[in-house]
């Protein structure tokens, strides 16, 4: 999210820099922060996450809603959410304790670099954000939990120690959305098939405000729009202008429900050429008006 939309909207940042009041928190500096005590965060209203944030469910329950969609996270269950995604607390039991692993934009990008078709993955836990673990997973997951909270105490003074706490993150990741690596989501393909729905995805989630056409896209990856569309749909199912048309959408909706522009100005920051036409695409992707789903959240 731009500078501006956070200065004129209720949505504050979220990041490591959040955690700095916490009493009982295990960090990395600009890395990571480990913590399962949250009374102390201030966690009303809506944020921007700028990181990554793993969330395991030890007792009671919450309402999350992240991007609009809401999700009851419940004891046992595990979730993640990622970097420009919109978060917002709607509810949580008087029990709640969650287990939270939060890591920096920074740490993620190191992350993902060890990871091969990684941001495929990403896709995958963003399409399917919870998962609900039988109790021994979930125990095995809370004692990886502990482990690592303990490494970043007692490497301290080791000059290995980032790699030593990343490869624990990476761990931990995979235990919990190991489900997801095993579908067949992603349909097998050569490896510049791969690295074009790589850089398609990645131009798409910078761009999708200023550009809509799948001709800037291909363009820009030098490739001609049919090809693009081919290998796209064989890659994920949905075309080149499916991914752009949800990404804008997706913008749209947390445009309207969670600032006070106007309309005209939504219409605008997504650049479309006047209001009647953003009211057409709206209309087409939710089945309502942008008025309307506007006034349904209140």
């Amino acid at each position: 999210m731009n500078k501006r939309l956070e200065k004129e909207s209720n949505i504050k940042t979220a990041d490591l820099s959040l955690l700095e009041i916490l009493k009982q928190v295990n960090m990395v500096p600009g890395k990571i922060g480990v913590f399962e005590y949250i009374e102390e965060l201030d966690l009303s209203g809506y944020f921007d996450l700028q990181g990554i944030i793993l969330i395991l469910i030890e007792k009671g329950s919450c309402s999350l809603e992240v991007n609009m969609a809401t999700y009851e996270l419940n004891k046992g269950g595990v979730f993640a959410a990622f970097p420009g995604q919109i978060i917002h607390l709607v509810h949580k039991s008087k029990d709640f304790k969650p287990l939270c692993i939060a890591c920096s934009i920074d740490m993620m990008n190191d992350l993902t670099s060890q990871v091969k078709d990684s941001l495929q993955l990403i896709q995958l836990v963003k399409q399917s954000p919870y998962q609900q673990k039988e109790k021994k997973e979930f125990e095995q997951l809370k004692k990886s939990f502990n482990h690592l909270q303990e490494k970043i105490e007692i490497t301290k003074n080791n000059q290995h120690r980032y790699q030593i706490i990343k490869n624990l993150v990476l761990s931990i990741a995979f235990e919990c959305f190991d489900f997801l690596i095993e579908k067949n989501f992603i349909h097998q393909g050569g490896n510049r098939k791969k690295s074009l729905f790589n850089a398609f995805l990645r131009n798409v989630e910078e761009r999708h405000r200023e550009y809509h056409s799948v001709k800037y896209y291909a363009d820009e990856l030098f490739v001609t729009s049919k090809y693009l569309s081919t290998v796209i749909n064989e890659m994920s199912d949905k075309t080149p202008k499916q991914w752009i048309d949800e990404y804008i959408a997706l913008d749209a909706k947390v445009l309207l429900q969670s600032t006070e522009k106007d309309i005209q100005e939504i219409s605008d920051e997504l650049n479309f050429p006047d209001i009647s036409f953003f009211g057409k695409f709206f209309k087409r992707m939710t089945g309502m008006s942008p008025k309307a789903f506007r006034d349904k959240k209140d």
